[in-house]
């Protein structure tokens, strides 16, 4: 007999619940587990938030081994379209301490998360159009719908492309292609993203 005990894995119906305003999460017999991101049980609306427990639910999935599969999706008509719109006023309080947490610590977390902590396949499915794509065109598989578009917001706002789908354009569109898809604002709809192999169906 050890002198010590096995430290307790994740449980599905806590985390369950702990993550109910960010995921409603099923999962069946066998282990696949169904996540579809929401804000108040509509499509994603950005926050500081949900951000951050993007990454706080990847690294539990990850440490339950009940866990086979991850589908994640969205909800609603689209996959992410809009902001809160009292989402950020955190950073405005408090920008020099928000720029690390929120721009560098929690996007590095969410990257590397999808990365490093999930050792089971994942799919990822487009519902709808939507920005921060590269959550679910990081994913093994990609499947999309055929009325979704995929594109890079920031050059529309006259802000600098990127902040995470770079990384996703790059490594699937290849270094050129990526550049001009992020310097102008290119949208991919169902069969082109297809036809550059960005999806898988």
């Amino acid at each position: 007999m050890s002198l010590q005990e096995f430290l307790p894995t994740p449980q599905f119906d806590e985390y369950k619940d702990f993550f109910k305003d960010f995921f409603t999460l099923d999962r069946r017999e066998d282990g696949v587990l169904l996540a579809r991101a929401h804000t108040r049980g509509d499509s994603v609306q950005l926050n500081v938030q949900n951000h951050r427990a993007l990454g706080q639910f990847l690294k539990t999935v990850g440490a339950d081994p009940h866990n086979e599969v991850l589908i994640l999706t969205g909800t609603g008509r689209d996959w992410m379209m809009g902001s809160d719109p009292t989402g950020f006023e955190l950073e405005e309080e408090d920008l020099e301490y928000w720029a690390y947490e929120y721009a560098y610590k929690d996007g590095r977390t969410n990257v590397s998360a999808m990365v490093n902590d999930l050792e089971i396949p994942t799919i990822g499915l487009f519902n709808g159009d939507g920005y921060h794509s590269e959550v679910l065109l990081m994913c093994d598989l990609t499947l999309m719908a055929e009325d979704a578009h995929i594109y890079d917001l920031h050059y529309g706002i006259s802000s600098v492309p990127g902040d995470g789908i770079h990384n996703a354009f790059q490594e699937l569109l290849g270094v050129k292609r990526a550049a001009y898809a992020l310097l102008t604002g290119e949208s991919f709809d169902a069969q082109s993203a297809l036809d550059h192999g960005l999806v898988n169906e």
